[in-house]
This record gives structure tokens, sequence and C-alpha cells, in this order.
């Protein structure tokens, strides 16, 4: 009976679909559907690329995902409120300062670990036009990361959130590295599916790719000047990483706001650190 009573309390609580937890969250229970106009604007000048980028790409997810609540029926009872509902037409992201050049996710992503700024506020009103507010692109992504989480889709195809309006005040990390291990030294991952760890990394707001590259099982980077590693030291010539391939997996990831930390693993190979670094 005690064991009943505890689920029952669990089972009553909101729902909210955001990973990680907000540090300051608060929402309603209000409908609000996204406007079939609905457009992401700059507060800026000048929007780097890759947070141009990650806004084609929330787009592109809003429009495209379709997902639905995980609930009994799906939401489907929402459907007879949604035509009532009042629309969102747009999302603003600006900087809460201007103060020099504005940079890059990237160039955020890969500063030093204790001086990066992830901090964001987001506002979703009761329709109208929602705000992301950060210090960096950096926090500009995290708030877009956390906006896309909030919308669901109807049978009929309407993108609409249940918990309108939605107030997050300095949200920022517990932990600064947030880290994830791969190890293509005994495992070899394709490309491909690299990235695609990167991308789940970043919808959780990952911060670090640790990645374990070479070990004495197998050593599949090709390095400049030392083309014997590869050829001989990797399972089979299908298995390596080209230098371009690693130079395209630390652009991709420092765009999704990853830092790259590619492992020393030999005890006496006095030689893989200082030529690694040329590309992290």
């Amino acid at each position: 009976m005690k064991g009943s009573f505890i689920f029952l309390i669990v089972a009553a609580r909101p729902i909210f679909a955001l990973w990680p937890i907000p540090r300051s969250l608060q929402a309603g229970d209000n409908l609000v559907k996204l406007s079939p106009d609905f457009q992401i604007q700059y507060a800026m000048p000048r929007p780097p690329q890759d947070l141009l980028d990650a806004v084609s790409r929330t787009i592109a997810r809003l429009r495209s995902d379709k997902l639905q609540r995980l609930v009994v029926g799906r939401g489907e009872s929402d459907s007879q409120r949604l035509p009532n509902a009042p629309s969102l037409t747009s999302l603003s992201l600006s900087l809460a300062t201007t103060a020099g050049p504005v940079q890059s996710i990237m160039q955020e992503a890969t500063k030093e670990i204790t001086t990066r700024s992830e901090e964001y506020s987001l506002s979703v009103p009761n329709g109208g036009v929602a705000t992301v507010v950060a210090n960096s692109t950096l926090g500009l992504f995290r708030g877009l990361t956390t906006f896309e989480q909030l919308w669901y889709d109807d049978s009929t195809g309407v993108t609409y959130t249940y918990q309108a309006p939605v107030t997050i005040v300095n949200d920022s990390p517990a932990y600064p590295y947030r880290g994830f291990m791969l190890d293509t030294a005994r495992n070899f991952f394709p490309v491909a599916d690299i990235k695609r760890t990167l991308d789940a990394m970043s919808m959780v707001k990952m911060s670090q790719f640790h990645w374990h590259a070479v070990d004495s099982q197998s050593f599949p980077l090709s390095i400049p000047g030392f083309p014997q590693l590869a050829q001989k030291g990797a399972y089979s010539a299908q298995e390596i990483y080209s230098d371009s391939d690693i130079q395209d997996i630390v652009n991709y990831a420092g765009a999704r706001g990853i830092d790259v930390l590619m492992a020393r693993c030999f005890k006496n190979f006095s030689v893989s650190l200082p030529v690694l670094k040329q590309f992290v």
C-alpha cells in the first residue's frame, strides 16, 4: 500500500521533457501553438555561421520531428483546445552584452573550461514573441536547445506546448565538465556514427567529447609525417581516420557546443600528444 501511494504521487507530478532540468523553472498549464510562419530572429549584428546553422537545425526539427506527448492518448485531449490556443510567432535571440566582437559557438565552447559562459534565460509567453538572452553564443545555443525540448505535435500536425508560460532564469550547468568517452582504438566507429553521437550529446548539453582514439589494440589515426602508424597499426585500411576526418569531427563538435579531448594512450609513445594537439 505504501509503495502504491508513492507511485501515485510521482505520477501526478507534471512531466517536463527537459534534460537536464533547469536550475530555475516556472511553467504554467496553457496551450500555445507555433505559428505556421514561426521564425527565429537575432538581436545582434552579424551572427556567427555556426549559430545560424544551429537555428536552421532547430527549425527543421520543430517542423519534422512530429514528437507526441508520452502520456495515455499521446495528448489527444489537447487537440480539442488547440484551435483556440494563442500562437507563438517568433523567438528572439540576444546577447546581454555586445562588448567586443561576437564569437562563434565553437570559439566559446573550446575556451578554458572554467571561463566558458553557458548561462541563459528563456521566456515563452502565452503567445507572441519568446526570448533567449545570454552572455555568449554558447549560452544562446544552450537556450535554443531547451526551447526545442518544449514542443510536441498533435495528431493533426500542430506543434504546441502545453506548459506555457515558461520562464527560466539564469540557467547554467551544475558541472562545467560534462563528458562522454568513446573508445575507437578497440572498437572503430565510422565518422557518421561519431557525428550522431555528438548530436545526441549536444541535445542534452554535454560539453566534452573524450576521444580515446589510439591504444595498443589499434592506431586508426593518419598522422601527417608518420603514415606508417596507421598503415601498420589500424585494424584495416578502411578503419582509419584521415587528418580531414579528425578536423571535421572537431569542427562538428565545436559547432554543437562540445570540446574534443583526445587522449594520450601510450605510456612510452612520446610523439603522440604533441602531434595530436594540432587537431584540437
